[in-house]
């Protein structure tokens, strides 16, 4: 499953003006395939051009560090 989305802006904005934080709206169905549903609390890794969304209640022994 492929979907393009936009990281909206959100929060306050800082003393430059300009907003520090986005959001990401994923819907019900995408969580789903991923084995995930709303409300789960998850691990967020950022490397140079990828953001990885796992499950934070696999242990942390058993995350994937491998992308």
């Amino acid at each position: 499953m492929v979907r393009k989305k936009k990281l909206s802006p959100s929060g306050a904005k800082g003393e430059d003006g300009e907003y520090h934080n986005v959001h990401l709206n994923l819907h019900e169905d995408e969580l789903a395939v991923a084995g995930m549903n709303i409300g789960d609390e998850v691990f967020v890794r950022v490397r140079e051009d990828k953001i990885i969304i796992q499950h934070a209640d696999t242990d942390a022994d058993e995350l994937d560090h491998e992308f």
